[in-house]
């Protein structure tokens, strides 16, 4: 029995097919559809907006390709108050919201308006706070550089804007130590050293930091003058700093390591503020200071 003649031409095209899959070279693969990666957005709380500054954005891309801002598309009985409330937490930041999307007003938003909603913001202060010799405490707290007499006690001071972790370190001739979370000193009971329990690197929002704790500071000693620190903040651990806590012996590179990891696109980085938007909880902000400058 003869086969219809219709079957002809789809036997032709499976075998042209085949042919072509058997004469590909090995090392060419056909290509693949694009993946197109999605992440979820970071979840954001006003108090990563308390202070946010408005004024040093820059005017806002509405075509959903920046990616230090969330694009939304109002909807029908959506206010500004609404969407500065579910995307920022505070409906109370609204204004500053609209006046960001270059709206006259929060009123002034309408269903199918873009509405571009910047990133959350980490921020730290960072200062000197200084006791001389005579003096029963110590003064107001100023910005890194200041000048120091011999035998002058001082304190570092970090406050910043979100609850997270802190993690300060201090270069010397000596080498990298651990100024916060600070450590148990060696001693015969103490062998190993460990962070302190009231110590443990966590930060809570405007709550500043005194390091060292207790009344007493660093004594300045000029033979160690240029000393550096370095200081680092994130909404979450940082391991490659946690496992550093558990070494005897902290090498520069170590540090300069996380340094490099230290995402970029400040919006402000003007002593003693340190501000840096952020997508990813993991996001680390970070920088180094002379002592006196």
């Amino acid at each position: 029995m003869k086969r219809p003649l219709f079957f002809f031409p789809i036997i032709l095209m499976l075998g042209l097919i085949t042919g072509c899959a058997y004469f590909q070279k090995k090392d060419e693969p056909p290509p693949l559809p694009p993946i197109e990666e999605t992440k979820p957005p970071l979840s954001l709380k006003s108090v990563h907006f308390k202070v946010f500054p408005w004024v040093a954005l820059p005017k806002p891309r509405k075509d959903g390709n920046d990616p230090d801002t969330i694009t939304y598309t109002m909807k029908e009985g959506d206010t500004m108050e609404i969407v500065a409330e579910s995307m920022m937490g505070d409906p109370g930041l609204s204004v500053g919201l609209a006046s960001f999307n270059e709206l006259s007003s929060p009123s002034a938003a309408r269903a199918g308006d873009k509405i571009v909603i910047p990133n959350p913001m980490i921020g730290m202060s960072s200062q000197i706070m200084v006791k001389s010799k005579g003096d029963k405490n110590f003064g107001e707290p100023k910005s890194f550089g200041v000048e120091f007499k011999k035998g002058d006690e001082y304190k570092l001071r970090f406050e910043s804007n979100v609850n997270g972790f802190l993690y300060v370190l201090r270069k010397g001739a000596k080498g990298m130590e651990y100024l916060y979370p600070a450590q148990v000193k060696k001693g015969k009971r103490n062998k190993d050293p460990k962070p302190l329990m009231r110590d443990t690197g966590r930060v809570t929002a405007h709550e500043a930091v005194e390091i060292p704790i207790g009344k007493n500071g660093f004594v300045y000693d000029p033979k160690k003058a240029g000393d550096m620190i370095y200081a680092f903040l994130s909404l979450k651990k940082i391991p490659e700093l946690e496992d550093l806590k558990e070494k005897k012996a902290i090498r520069v590179e170590d540090v300069e390591d996380v340094m490099h990891r230290v995402k970029e696109g400040e919006i402000l980085n003007e002593t003693p503020f340190h501000l840096l938007r952020i997508s990813d909880p993991s996001e680390i902000l970070g920088f180094s200071q002379n002592i006196d400058g």
